[in-house]
């Protein structure tokens, strides 16, 4: 289908192409139910509150990875942080697994039930991960972890199903910034609890948080959900896989989603042991400050990309991003500094808030409502592959060549993904053109 057409929604056919902007028809039946009107900016809003929590939750350990690994007997740094990302794999193989799964379960029981399923599951984890007798058993609960997690999938999901199709971008957007203020907050917040209470504490604080978002969409998330006859909600998590994967582009936005996410979580399990080169004291709330400044330089570029981008130019937004946070990694491999190298990193979020939004409202607008949970799970699965690829790299890279090869690969990828952007805008202008002059 022509770009032109999908992005000016004439007539593509429902779901077929990665910019139509369908019509909302059913969208009075969708947010009324016989209690009354459900609010879906309320929906929205709580769900931002329950996003922060759980993002800061998961967020606040995942740095500390390599520093509880030697307090479990592996006492070198560089084996540490190899242990950590292969912790890092096995959670991400299990979300990789898992996430289609959860996807196909969210448009047939509704996708409420994927917020509770991924707080309160993710609660159970990180208090039984805090109980790690050794290092056998916390590569283990990772990976549990990683098949019950996904709280940013299922409230993505959730919001993309009740939003007007032309809110989605600001309510993607808008739950975005949440997951880098999330992400800004957790590891600092966790960092200073390490430090002061040890590398188990964390576990268990953030435990709590995770609670308190459940109780939050319990009490607060409505959801009149009725699953179409026509949406395919009955179809097998594979059958649900194979049509998300043969609507057009969504495989090139895909292949993007997993650079953007790899650039971050090679940095996440080694980012610590980075810090340990710089600073002798402190260690993990550098690293906690560094995330910190990524999440909050993303989340305000996610918020302006999600309130003023337009679908036809997204593709631009990752381009551009792509080739400026390339350079921006690349003085990372002679910084001397732990302050430089968190301020270095907190640039990066600029284009990390604008690449993600962007991406994500791409796929968001690929499908009809009733197949958002289908597109998001396959989105989570890919993330969750990148990100368990993305750890495990880290660590080699780290034994072989040192840390500070990470940040010259991320150079690489980055730049690999503007130029693939740029291309595939220019691909589809040119077909544009061809269309509006009858080629």
């Amino acid at each position: 289908m022509p770009f032109a057409l999908c992005a000016r929604g004439r007539t593509a056919p429902r779901g077929s192409c990665a910019f139509s902007v369908l019509p909302d028809i059913g969208y009075n039946a969708l947010v009324t139910s016989k209690r009354g009107v459900i609010s879906w900016q309320r929906n929205l809003y709580t769900l931002v509150i329950a996003q922060f929590l759980s993002t800061a939750a998961f967020s606040g350990v995942t740095p500390l990875l390599p520093l509880f690994i030697q307090d479990l007997g592996i006492k070198n740094p560089g084996e540490a942080a190899f242990w950590a990302g292969v912790a890092t794999f096995a959670s991400g193989i299990g979300s990789f697994l898992a996430a289609p799964i959860w996807g196909t379960l969210a448009d047939r029981y509704g996708r409420k039930s994927m917020v509770l399923r991924s707080t309160a599951g993710g609660a159970c984890i990180l208090v039984l991960t805090g109980f790690s007798p050794s290092l056998a058993f916390l590569i283990a609960f990772r990976a549990i972890h990683g098949v019950l997690a996904g709280v940013s999938t299922a409230t993505s999901a959730l919001t993309a199903s009740q939003a007007p199709r032309s809110r989605i971008p600001f309510a993607v957007g808008l739950i975005q910034m949440t997951f880098f203020l999330g992400a800004m907050t957790g590891p600092l917040a966790g960092g200073v609890i390490a430090d002061a209470f040890g590398y188990r504490a964390p576990f268990f604080f953030m435990g709590v948080s995770l609670v308190v978002a459940c109780l939050v969409v319990v009490l607060f998330v409505r959801e009149d959900f009725k699953p179409s006859e026509t949406s395919g909600s009955h179809q097998s998590p594979i059958d649900n896989v194979r049509m998300v994967l043969g609507i057009t582009n969504v495989i090139p936005f895909l292949g993007m989603l997993m650079i953007i996410r790899f650039g971050p979580f090679m940095l996440q399990p080694v980012l610590a042991v980075f810090m340990q080169d710089m600073t002798t004291e402190g260690a993990a709330t550098a690293a906690g400050l560094a995330l910190s400044l990524l999440g909050l330089t993303s989340a305000l570029s996610s918020v302006i990309v999600g309130r003023w981008g337009r679908t036809d130019r997204f593709l631009v937004v990752v381009a551009a991003a792509g080739c400026v946070a390339s350079v921006l990694f690349l003085p990372q491999l002679w910084v001397q500094s732990a302050i430089q190298s968190a301020l270095l990193i907190g640039m990066v979020g600029l284009c990390q808030g604008g690449l993600l939004t962007s991406i994500n409202s791409l796929l968001s607008a690929s499908v009809s409502r009733e197949r958002q949970g289908a597109v998001f799970g396959v989105a989570q699965s890919a993330g969750a592959l990148s990100q368990g690829v993305a750890a495990l790299a880290a660590g080699t890279l780290t034994i072989a060549f040192g840390v500070r090869s990470i940040f010259a690969a991320d150079a690489v990828m980055y730049l690999l993904l503007g130029l693939g952007a740029w291309w595939m805008y220019r691909r589809m202008a040119t077909k544009r053109v061809g269309t509006q002059s009858g080629g």
